[in-house]
């Protein structure tokens, strides 16, 4: 009888795993973009073009997803050449020095029908935990690749200073030239790894 249940066990353990697709994060239709109000006015949206990493996620059991990804800070695109060399410069996220913003998931989560992601958010060298509601579609076919495909979406609100991004100069009204809240939208496709 022990080894009939062990044999289960084993069996839905093995169903899972086979169940549960490691997807590859797809550069070129994938970005993350950051909304942050400059001069009390008006938002400025930039993107980071390179993002890497992994999304491990079952169909069966999205509480079992795992994420994790790098963003290449040096990818940051605003339209605008001044902004970006800003954004990049030591003032702001500092590219030189830090290269990189990571992700890395430890658990998942639902609340309320909404799932959440618990990881660790890098960024300029300093690391908190977050919390970050995603959604996942798919998987479906990806016809350039003819793999299976899963479209990944987030959105959260971090405050810079958390991450030691303290430029902090004002108006001559006290406004500040550049708010602390940060929007950041992903949107990430990414294709099944076989």
């Amino acid at each position: 009888m022990k080894i009939l249940i062990l044999s289960v066990i084993a069996l839905i353990t093995f169903q899972s795993e086979l169940i549960a697709q490691t997807y590859k994060i797809d550069t070129g239709h994938s970005s993350v973009q950051i909304n942050i109000e400059r001069f009390g006015v008006i938002d400025v949206v930039g993107r980071f073009k390179d993002v890497q990493g992994s999304i491990t996620y079952n169909t069966e059991n999205p509480s079992g997803t795992i994420a994790n990804s790098v963003i290449k800070v040096d990818s940051y695109d605003a339209n605008n050449i001044g902004g970006e060399e800003a954004v990049k410069s030591p003032a702001f996220l500092d590219a030189a020095k830090f290269a990189e913003i990571t992700f890395q998931s430890k658990a998942t989560k639902e609340e309320e029908g909404q799932m959440y992601l618990i990881g660790d958010l890098t960024i300029h060298g300093v690391t908190n935990e977050i919390a970050l509601p995603f959604a996942i579609k798919g998987p479906l076919i990806d016809l350039p690749t003819q793999k299976m495909s899963i479209a990944f979406s987030a959105k959260t609100t971090i405050n810079r200073q958390d991450y030691g991004v303290s430029f902090n100069r004002q108006l001559p009204n006290g406004t500040k030239i550049v708010g602390d809240e940060v929007d950041i939208t992903l949107t990430v496709l990414a294709i099944e790894e076989k």
